[in-house]
């Protein structure tokens, strides 16, 4: 009995040294359907992704299949004017957690500097450069002025960054995130403020 009683004191003792005296620690409570919305838009994402290189996998070309062609391309706009608001629409969730009574803009633009800007900067190297190097035989989109293909991969980089922006490709959505959160800070503030 004493060994359990000690046990909780410990427990009890421990709990008290992270939260600060006077702060009660609350859990945050897990949002299930936003979830369930994000796994909605991972699928959608990945379903049209699918139809975009369908034709590579059937062995089809486009202009001998015009009906279907048309078909798919109103099929994919349509997807992407669903899927594309719910990833921003689960972003925004995430960010109406954010205390704006404690912590001013300038700390929830840092924030946002380290989970958005940051990956962004890695993914361009790490990902989008090799890949645009790599892609070079094959499109001349990855080409650094789209007619010559440069071998040398640090001059790649070198003749590339300047027109990054016109080839992120898939790491658009961080950057847009980004200014999106710059812009809609305010109304944040207010909304948490008025629920209060």
């Amino acid at each position: 009995m004493a060994e359990g009683g000690a046990a909780e004191d410990a427990a009890k003792k421990k709990e008290e040294a992270v939260a600060p005296e006077g702060e009660k620690k609350e859990a945050k409570e897990r949002v299930y359907y936003a979830d369930w919305i994000r796994a909605m838009a991972i699928m959608l994402v990945i379903f049209v992704h699918c139809l975009v290189n369908s034709f590579d996998a059937s062995g089809l070309e486009p202009e001998e299949v015009p009906q279907i062609q048309h078909k798919k391309d109103g099929i994919i706009k349509s997807l992407v004017q669903i899927g594309i608001p719910m990833f921003f629409y689960i972003s925004g969730i995430g960010s109406t957690f954010f205390n704006t009574e404690r912590k001013n803009y300038f700390i929830f633009i840092g924030e946002k500097l380290l989970r958005l800007l940051l990956p962004f900067l890695i993914g361009i190297f790490v990902f989008l450069m090799p890949r645009l190097y790599l892609g070079q035989p094959y499109e001349k989109f990855c080409r650094p002025d789209e007619e010559e293909m440069e071998n040398d991969f640090w001059e790649f980089i070198y003749k590339t960054l300047p027109t990054v922006h016109m080839k992120l490709s898939w790491l658009w959505y961080l950057p847009a995130l980004f200014i999106d959160f710059v812009l809609t800070y305010p109304l944040l503030r207010w909304s948490i403020r008025r629920s209060r």
